[in-house]
Order: structure tokens, then C-alpha cells, then sequence
């Protein structure tokens, strides 16, 4: 397309196409990645919140089946 544009005398008009182009491109990967990467992540923080709140209300449990005289573990 440089060449082409040399030759015509259109070669600024060119690369900005050309630019516009490859922006467009770039737009499309970046969404298209983030749209990839997102239920992987949302996934990890589920992971998250379930470990803390196990990590939360297990000795909670424990500690009133222990009050209850069932053993606690």
C-alpha cells in the first residue's frame, strides 16, 4: 500500500487508513481477550469468597456444636 500511495501521491492518507485499521484490530483483540479472560477470573474470586467465608463460619460451627456437647472436632 506504500507504494500505491507513492505513486498516487495519497501515501499520508494511506497510512491513516492503514492505522485505523490495525486500531480497529487491536479494539477487537483486547475486547475479544477480556471477553476470553472473564468468567476465568470471576471463577477465581468465587473461589475467593468461598474460602473465606468457610474459612469464617467453620470454627463458628464447631465451636456451637461444641456448646451443644456434640464434640466440636
Amino acid at each position: 500500500m506504500i507504494s500505491v500511495g507513492e505513486e498516487t501521491g495519497e501515501l499520508d492518507s494511506l497510512l491513516f487508513e492503514i492505522a485505523d485499521m490495525y486500531e480497529r484490530e487491536t479494539d477487537y483483540s483486547v475486547k475479544s481477550l477480556s471477553a476470553a479472560i472473564e468468567p476465568v477470573l470471576l471463577a477465581i474470586i468465587a473461589l475467593l469468597v468461598l474460602l473465606l467465608a468457610l474459612g469464617v463460619f467453620l470454627p463458628l460451627w464447631n465451636m456451637g456444636s461444641a456448646a451443644m456437647g456434640k464434640g466440636g472436632g
